[in-house]
């Protein structure tokens, strides 16, 4: 371990803030995160495995990176497959991320070094080897997990033969299209304190994480996450439309309380408006009282 700084370890899951809070129940234990573009990099405040943070998290793959400031690593995880059970897909993602791991020693560090200065040519020619065909095969395994097309793949191998630098977690993070900001934050060069959108989550009760939720800007720019980012920057479009949604249900129950044909549809369209207004006001009063705190 490097005398400058302690192993750092970020996981890149394809998360965005507003589903945080449901994931810390889920791995139940405490982080810290920052989301870019719809992904999320999260900094576990204890020792949590890569690996189960991959097997919890459904869908798209993982990704894990670590540094000390002189060894550095980087590890994928593939989606997760429902079929299996917990204790098989934990099995399995541990499996896969063994296998897809680059490894860059520290600088001065070399074959000899690592066997101790005692082993003949031969021994080290075998330790080079065997090294050359786990970084080809981690190669092969993130390059088909990541969907990369033969000049990336090529330049991923450049990469894994590259000297470890500061610089090489960014290029190689870039180059599979997830936030660099990962490399940053193992690397010290950014902080957590200075980013502006960083958030601390930990296990809540449902109702609460469903509040943080819905009170969360997401870092997406799909279209639920335009609406959502809309909304809790200008809050005042909750309540125009709560106050819209209360008209319209009150106009519907007053004719469905004529009778007639279309009585029941109506009694039910003014039941979902009034209902949805009451949510929409709400929902106003919780982005009001994130906002102020």
């Amino acid at each position: 371990m490097s005398d400058q700084q302690l192993n750092r370890t970020a996981v890149l899951v394809h998360v965005d803030a507003p589903e945080l809070p449901f994931l810390a129940n889920v791995v139940d234990a405490s982080f810290s995160a920052v989301t870019r573009n719809g992904w999320a990099v999260i900094l576990p405040d204890e020792d949590t495995d890569p690996a189960f943070v991959a097997a919890v998290h459904p869908g798209e793959i993982c990704i894990a990176v670590s540094s000390d400031g002189a060894e550095r690593s980087l590890s994928v995880y593939p989606p997760t497959d429902s079929s299996r059970d917990e204790r098989a897909e934990l099995d399995h993602q541990m499996d896969v991320g063994r296998v897809a791991t680059l490894r860059w020693d520290a600088e001065h560090s070399d074959i000899a070094e690592f066997l101790g200065g005692e082993a003949d040519t031969a021994s080290q020619h075998k330790v080079a080897t065997d090294t050359d065909r786990e970084t080809k095969i981690a190669v092969e395994a993130i390059a088909s997990m990541c969907s990369l097309d033969p000049a990336a793949t090529a330049r991923l191998e450049n990469y894994a033969a590259t000297p470890s630098s500061g610089l090489l977690l960014e290029s190689v993070l870039q180059l599979l299209g997830v936030p660099v900001v990962a490399a940053k934050l193992v690397e010290s060069e950014r902080s957590l304190e200075d980013m502006a959108d960083a958030r601390h989550y930990e296990p809540k009760p449902m109702g609460l994480s469903l509040v943080d939720a819905v009170t969360t800007e997401p870092s997406g720019n799909d279209v639920a996450s335009r609406i959502q980012r809309a909304y809790i920057r200008h809050p005042e479009i909750l309540l125009a439309m709560g106050g819209a949604e209360l008209i319209a249900g009150s106009t519907l129950a007053a004719l469905a309380r004529r009778g007639g044909r279309g009585a029941r549809v109506l009694g039910t369209a003014s039941a979902v408006l009034l209902t949805d207004a009451a949510g929409q006001t709400a929902l106003w009063a919780a982005v009001r009282a994130r906002k102020k705190s």
